[in-house]
């Protein structure tokens, strides 16, 4: 039978840096803090998760656990640095009742994107009996300077690492490290660093090049895509907060001279084709309508608008919209965030983004902070560069509160 693990996510700090509270900075419906507590609740074996938070804030972040929290996680107040925050957490792991033997991950909640495998690998190390921290190689040059900001030499960058979090050892190991530390005020900028001062062997494991903290407002472009591309994972659903479900749709028309442009809701007058389709063929807002019926498992926009139903001939998709929300609330849901990306030649949507998302979020009853818009030309490659219209779009619905 396989050992139980356990963790302490570390959520206590203040973000200076960042600016704002950066732990709370939304990516794809979730705060950042909820990505990394998400992927270590899905850790093969992890019985007890503890989160060290702000005391002043206990509350909000317990308002804003998942289901899967129920009985796993405990919330508890840190201190003014972070090696108290850390023996917080160590502490309420042992009043929790594990053993000393028991494999603990320590990660920080500003490192949303770490993945299950590192945190696997961290783990392996762990149970083969010594101290465990990812690390990635560093690609730039590292230089030293003097006290008036000249270089001096530049550092064999071969021989350095990055190092990243989860930090893990046995309980056992990491309570001594800590308290040793924080008993002796010893400076350590991570765990690896308290493990080693008090003796204990630290073994390097891979990291992941895209497990970067989010430190400066810069960062949070890098991570929203690297979440995004877990968000729309082609062989499951997207993962999203308790009480809410997301979706994909796809739709492509081609181009057809005798038609008006009608797309995203819009009217495109003076282009010299329109999209051919039993409606107007507005790819953008067809893409949007399975969207959001697939996050609720109504079906798909077919379900509702067949094409062989004459009602439906040159009818205005934005209507169709309108009545694919409706749908929803009537089902329980309601659409919360909207991201559609459209592949055309012609017409350019960069000039019109703004009223672009203005139109789809008020066809859905959203705030514009809520909706996006992007434009590719593909390059003038394929389908979407010379023969039609191609729309993707992603949806998240959250259940209507009774």
């Amino acid at each position: 039978m396989t050992m139980p693990v356990a963790a302490v996510l570390v959520a206590a700090g203040h973000g200076r840096r960042f600016g704002a509270e950066k732990l709370w900075v939304d990516f794809w419906g979730r705060p950042a803090w909820r990505w990394s507590l998400d992927t270590l609740l899905s850790v093969p074996d992890m019985s007890v998760v503890v989160v060290v938070v702000p005391a002043a804030e206990v509350d909000r972040f317990g308002s804003a656990l998942p289901d899967a929290a129920a009985g796993r996680v405990r919330l508890v107040s840190g201190g003014a640095e972070r090696t108290d925050s850390v023996v917080a957490g160590i502490t309420a792991l042992t009043a929790a009742g594990l053993g000393g033997e028991t494999p603990v991950l320590v990660h920080d909640a500003a490192r949303p994107a770490a993945s299950p495998e590192v945190m696997v690998r961290v783990l392996a190390a762990v149970r083969d009996g010594t101290g465990a921290v990812p690390v990635v190689p560093v690609p730039d040059s590292l230089k030293t300077l003097d006290a008036d900001g000249m270089v001096r030499g530049t550092v064999d960058r071969d021989a350095v690492l990055a190092a990243q979090t989860p930090q893990g050892a046995t309980l056992r190991q990491m309570r001594a490290a800590m308290e040793e530390s924080h008993a002796w005020g010893r400076p350590a900028t991570d765990e690896a660093a308290a493990m080693m001062a008090g003796g204990i062997a630290v073994r390097a494991v891979e990291g992941e090049p895209h497990n970067r903290k989010l430190t400066e407002p810069a960062d949070a472009a890098m991570l929203r895509a690297v979440l995004a591309s877990w968000a729309v994972d082609v062989d499951a659903p997207p993962r999203v907060a308790a009480g809410m479900r997301a979706g994909i749709g796809f739709d492509a028309h081609r181009l057809e001279a005798s038609r008006p442009m009608r797309l995203g809701g819009l009217d495109w007058p003076g282009e010299r084709a329109g999209l051919a389709g039993h409606s107007d063929g507005d790819a953008a807002l067809h893409a949007v309508i399975d969207a959001l019926l697939g996050a609720a498992a109504l079906g798909d926009i077919g379900t509702f608008y067949p094409p062989d139903d004459a009602r439906w001939s040159g009818a205005d998709s934005a209507e169709l919209l309108r009545g694919a929300v409706q749908r929803l609330a009537a089902a329980g849901w309601r659409p919360v965030n909207i991201d559609v990306a459209i592949a055309a030649r012609r017409p350019p949507i960069a000039p019109r983004r703004a009223e672009l998302v203005k139109r789809l979020a008020a066809l859905c009853g959203m705030d514009i902070e809520a909706v996006s818009v992007k434009g590719s030309t593909s390059d003038g490659l394929g389908f979407a560069g010379s023969e039609g219209v191609a729309a993707f779009a992603v949806a998240t619905v959250a259940a209507v509160q009774a």
